[in-house]
């Protein structure tokens, strides 16, 4: 997903948060006594998503060492347990199943959508809790919603609907729209989530939308030729880049002898993050928007916030820590809010504890539904341009966009019902 030489860099900076099977190479002195209270974090912890692991191990860490030095939950201390899902489904089962095996029962972390809708089924029979805290596919609190799974962070509908609305607010003068984006399950939800918003609130605006046929590639394509001369031909002035991550960073550097980014006067990615800025310096396109996990910029005096990009940036040495901690920051908070509530580990407690939880995070209040056990909470769009600094790249703009309505309502086991999209 991202360069080599900058996918190094990351992973020996975020070395210090070490996959150990307990606390982590950064544990801390702890108030709390009595028998620890284990946690099992599933996520890539080796592979080309290892980078994307790496920084949910941070934010679990840290998370845990933070509630730890403040007299852990019940009196009595976390410990974080760590098993690599290699981001592959079969991996993902294997991993949470030898966590039940081991008496772990409250699982969290997962990156990919295709590794949580894996495990999600198991979890009833091996009487254990899921909260992901990436993996954003509808489906997983539709379709195949479970009891046992719950989910803190966005999901494809909401952040794909907040980045249109974002769109329709600033840039409604652009008609035309294209698509280029691997043809995957989160990349096709991700673009009806997308058109969806884009339909209503362009209405909302009483402007003209023509969105052309979407362009579909392999994921992990390494010759977009034939698609950017497509993109060329286009009438198209705004382009959804869902060929995110490592795709989007090989596309934009074929793009550049074509001039696409000109092209085009408004580009947004689904969420890339930092990666396609880190990746291309310099050559960062000009004004595009991505969708963040958690943009640490944004929530500047929030207490929640400032502690973890300290304890963060003190340990690395990195000021740009990906969304990817955040949210798995937060899916500990969630645990340890239940936990206390609850006053029990027991699975059926801490699920009932989980439903309608209320806690603040490090972007704000959030609020985990009942019925479908998705988290209402902010959305975050970072702007990315070029710079003539070293670094070559700098944010340029950034918004907070409330979930006042973003989400579907709650329909578990239904699929998601798209009220704008046509055909």
């Amino acid at each position: 997903m991202i360069n080599n030489i900058t996918r190094r860099n990351i992973i020996k900076s975020l070395g210090v948060f070490g996959a150990a099977g307990a606390l982590g190479t950064l544990a801390r002195p702890s108030r709390a006594d009595g028998n620890p209270i284990r946690l099992g974090l599933i996520s890539p912890l080796s592979g080309s998503q290892e980078v994307i692991g790496r920084y949910q191990l941070a934010g679990a860490t840290i998370a845990v060492n933070q509630i730890n030095q403040a007299g852990g939950v019940m009196g009595r201390p976390l410990e974080l347990v760590t098993r690599d899902s290699k981001a592959a489904p079969a991996a993902g089962v294997a991993a949470a199943k030898d966590l039940a095996g081991s008496g772990v029962n409250l699982m969290l972390g997962v990156l990919s959508s295709g590794v949580a809708l894996a495990i999600s089924p198991t979890l009833q029979a091996d009487n254990s809790i899921l909260v992901v805290c990436a993996a954003s596919a509808n489906e997983l609190t539709h379709e195949q919603f479970s009891p046992n799974f719950f989910r803190t962070s966005d999901h494809a509908y909401s952040r794909q609907r907040a980045l249109a609305k974002l769109v329709a607010e600033d840039s409604s003068d652009v008609e035309d729209w294209m698509m280029i984006a691997p043809q995957t399950a989160i990349s096709q939800s991700n673009w009806d989530s997308f058109v969806d918003g884009m339909t209503e609130f362009y209405e909302a605006h009483d402007k003209t939308l023509n969105i052309g046929d979407p362009i579909w590639t392999k994921y992990g394509a390494t010759d977009y030729k034939n698609e950017i001369v497509e993109l060329m031909r286009s009438p198209a002035k705004g382009l959804y880049a869902g060929v995110y991550g490592g795709d989007a960073v090989t596309m934009f550097s074929q793009a550049a002898a074509y001039g696409l980014t000109k092209k085009f006067d408004v580009m947004v990615d689904p969420g890339s993050e930092f990666i396609i800025a880190q990746a291309m310096g310099k050559n960062t396109p000009e004004g595009i928007w991505s969708g963040f996990h958690w943009y640490y910029g944004a929530y500047e005096g929030h207490k929640i916030n400032d502690d973890l990009y300290a304890a963060y940036v003190k340990e690395t040495g990195d000021p740009h820590p990906a969304g990817y901690m955040g949210e798995a920051h937060a899916s500990v908070l969630a645990y340890a809010s239940a936990i206390q509530k609850a006053g029990s580990t027991d699975t059926d407690k801490v699920i009932a504890a989980l439903e309608d939880l209320e806690f603040d995070s490090c972007k704000g209040m959030r609020k985990i539904r009942k019925e479908d056990h998705q988290a209402i909470c902010d959305l975050n769009m970072v702007q990315f341009g070029p710079d003539d600094s070293e670094q070559g790249w700098k944010v340029t703009d950034y918004r907070v966009i409330k979930d006042d309505g973003l989400s579907e309502p709650a329909a578990p086991g239904q699929p998601i019902e798209f009220n704008f999209k046509k055909g």
